[in-house]
């Protein structure tokens, strides 16, 4: 059992495959952050952070019944990005973790799914987080990507409901389709 699982991402949008992350990720820690991202790594353009931050925090809301553990949409990024310049990786928010809360690196897993376990040696300082951090690889129950909903939307179709969050309102998504980031 892990202390922390930090289950970061652009979640833009968040979809139904995150919310069966943050769930999976429950059961294998005392607690769960979820993080979106503030400065992307690859300089992805996202909605405005507070908005992503928003939708996470009533997909947490919605989803914490079924949890085994307290999952919360968490600033860490944010705050973390104060003393940072330029982006912000998954090596800088786990030490900063690990730092301030004062925790051995293996108390703290890094959650992916089984898309990016592969590149996680690819990642910023790749191979010490692989050594410092402890890795939860969650396995892709919803069959769905964010840029997939951002596809579908920029081209008028709707989304099937199993793709669409708890806690989010199909609305929200029509935040992507008028202009299509």
């Amino acid at each position: 059992m892990y202390e922390i699982a930090l289950y970061g991402g652009a979640f833009n949008p968040p979809h139904a495959g995150h919310a069966q992350v943050m769930i999976e990720a429950s059961a294998q820690a005392n607690r769960v952050l979820v993080a979106p991202s503030f400065r992307h790594p690859y300089g992805k353009q996202m909605v405005d952070y507070e908005v992503r931050l928003n939708w996470l925090e009533s997909i947490v809301e919605k989803v914490q019944p079924l949890c085994h553990a307290p999952v919360r949409a968490s600033r860490v990024e944010q705050v973390v990005a104060r003393g940072v310049d330029g982006a912000i990786y998954s090596y800088t928010l786990l030490a900063h973790l690990a730092d301030s809360l004062a925790l051995d690196g293996k108390e703290i897993a890094l959650v992916v799914g089984e898309d990016v376990a592969d590149q996680l040696p690819t990642f910023y300082r790749g191979q010490a987080l692989l050594e410092r951090f402890s890795i939860l690889c969650v396995e892709e129950k919803i069959h769905v990507r964010s840029t997939l909903v951002r596809e579908r939307l920029a081209l008028g179709e709707s989304l099937p409901i199993h793709w669409i969050a708890p806690g989010m309102n199909p609305l929200n998504y029509d935040l992507y389709a008028a202009h299509g980031h």
